[in-house]
């Protein structure tokens, strides 16, 4: 797989070195199967390098809605659902319409989890988003903890929560750690997009 700027898909992140890195290595490491896609992943977050995106639904949208005015792109967005209220979709359409981004269809096309495909438009710029709301309860640390090491965790919610999951991620041993996260590129969850 190459990443390149001369990607027709950006993925986005609304927060985490964490999960970019879990992303980045499980596309890699499939490419050969059946993730046959160029990207360009901008730096996000408050520690991004070069384009600094905001987190949250807000920032992510904010950068979209600068980056497709210059672009005609796809967007797969990866954010952890601490940024959204219990109401997913309707935080993506909140701040869509905030940055004039226009929302014609919205399909979940993964029914046990908040994934989203939207086909949108800013002015005559027609675009697809993909917002992949990371976690059962809060975060990519709590679905990797709960599906793919089947530990027996606490469910925590609401702001702070992704805190509490790593924290309890640190102390999984090295290797069952590095186990699961190697689980996670084989669970194929990542290119059923």
């Amino acid at each position: 797989m190459k990443f390149t700027e001369k990607a027709k898909i950006e993925i986005i992140f609304g927060d985490g070195h964490f999960d970019r890195q879990v992303i980045k290595d499980a596309l890699e490491k499939n490419k050969d199967k059946y993730c046959q896609i160029s990207l360009f992943i901008p730096e996000s977050g408050r520690k991004g390098k070069g384009r600094t995106i905001n987190t949250g639904i807000d920032g992510v949208l904010k950068f979209i809605k600068e980056d497709v005015t210059r672009f005609s792109l796809g967007y797969i967005v990866f954010i952890d659902k601490e940024h959204c209220s219990s109401d997913c979709e309707n935080d993506v359409n909140k701040f869509a319409n905030k940055y004039g981004i226009s929302i014609s269809v919205t399909q979940k096309i993964v029914e046990s989890l908040d994934v989203y495909k939207l086909t949108c438009s800013i002015g005559n710029k027609k675009f697809f988003m993909y917002f992949i709301f990371l976690g059962f309860y809060c975060c990519m640390e709590d679905f990797i903890l709960i599906k793919i090491c089947n530990s027996n965790t606490s469910k925590f919610i609401g702001e702070g929560c992704c805190k509490k999951y790593k924290e309890i991620f640190k102390r999984v041993q090295k290797e069952m750690k590095e186990s699961c996260i190697e689980k996670t590129g084989n669970s194929g969850l990542l290119c059923e997009l």
